[in-house]
């Protein structure tokens, strides 16, 4: 890993991490929107996972620029490619100096109060983490950017920062039901907790921010809902998120991101005695991974079932024949589900469409 300049002061208030993927197009709107914050007393660190584009070399122009407000940027690059957004966030936490963390994914950007306004709530609340319920989102249409308010719940119930239950078991109910929006970048963290808890980011291709999330609501005391408006989240065709290519990828993805989430949950008090809140949550992850896996076998194979058994036991199976017996069960009965569902809904479609065209 090369740093560009050492960062010596202490008692900084935030660290923004940015990880980065050739975001050439966008990395320049995101970091000045980090110079324009009212909140001064922070550091910026950028982790290039080893970008083909000039981002890396923009992100390098800028450091003139934050040193002359008096700010702190650091531009760091890994090699070689990870291909997971969670080893550059690891990465960039190692290096971190601030109270707080805060995650801005690099083709995203924020209100100038942005900072000032999570790291109020923090230090009022005491706060091991603050959560936001609403963005803008800016989705492409016609070469432009289009943005619209965008709740992140399916119930955002806060009108002012609020302190959310104490209460674990109420609290994981919630998440699986929804009512917690996983994604980091709307989320403030003190980085003492995460250290204590040693939270990490666990190295998959996809749905790393659920894991995150799930871990950090289970440990966190003091839990703070704001229904700010100040990150401005991009959705593009270029978006970084990387979907796994395969069904051994997806598979992989879904087998290391369970045990990674499980043999944290063995460490935890509330889900050693809860099991069952350990199965729900599990369940959500793996429902979204094998998601992904279904498209495979459905939609770009369409297997019958022999052939899906066939090809999930060389697939999943084999890969780990001790540990995949239950995955590749539940892999195999969900698909042929999935499957009907979707034959079924097809059908009802088909025949609606022909009851209307027959009227």
């Amino acid at each position: 890993m090369k740093e560009v300049f050492n960062i010596t002061t202490e008692n900084l208030a935030v660290s923004v991490i940015i990880p980065m993927y050739n975001a050439e197009k966008y990395i320049g709107e995101c970091l000045e929107s980090l110079l324009n914050q009212t909140l001064k007393n922070f550091e910026v660190i950028v982790i290039d996972d080893c970008s083909t584009d000039n981002s890396f070399s923009i992100a390098e122009n800028f450091i003139s620029e934050f040193e002359s407000e008096n700010q702190l940027l650091l531009v760091a690059k890994i090699t070689p490619n990870s291909g997971c957004p969670g080893f550059p966030r690891n990465a960039a936490m190692n290096l971190a100096k601030g109270k707080y963390i805060f995650f801005l994914d690099s083709d995203d950007f924020l209100d100038a109060t942005a900072l000032e306004d999570f790291y109020n709530v923090a230090e009022e609340f005491d706060a091991d983490v603050v959560h936001a319920e609403k963005c803008f989102e800016y989705r492409e249409i016609d070469g432009k950017f289009v943005n619209k308010p965008l709740i992140l719940e399916s119930e955002a119930a806060s009108e002012k920062p609020t302190l959310e239950t104490f209460d674990l078991a109420k609290r994981m109910t919630d998440f699986v039901g929804r009512q917690y929006n996983s994604m980091v970048w709307s989320k403030f963290f003190r980085r003492e907790f995460l250290i204590e808890n040693s939270i990490t980011f666990p190295i998959i291709t996809v749905s790393e921010d659920f894991i995150f999330s799930a871990m950090c609501l289970s440990c966190a005391k003091n839990y703070v809902r704001v229904p700010f408006i100040g990150y401005h989240y991009r959705q593009h065709a270029d978006s970084g998120t990387a979907l796994p290519g395969t069904v051994k990828e997806s598979s992989l993805n879904l087998i290391e991101g369970v045990d990674f989430f499980y043999k944290f949950m063995q460490k935890q008090k509330f889900f050693v005695d809860n099991p069952k809140y350990q199965y729900a949550v599990l369940d959500v992850f793996s429902q979204m991974s094998a998601d992904l896996i279904f498209k495979h076998t459905f939609f770009n194979m369409n297997l019958e079932p022999d052939e899906l058994y066939d090809f999930y036991c060389k697939n999943i199976f084999s890969l780990n024949p001790q540990k995949n017996i239950p995955l590749t069960a539940y892999l195999f009965v969900s698909t042929n589900i999935y499957k009907l569902l979707v034959k079924r809904q097809a059908a009802e479609i088909a025949a609606l469409k022909h009851l209307l065209e027959n009227k």
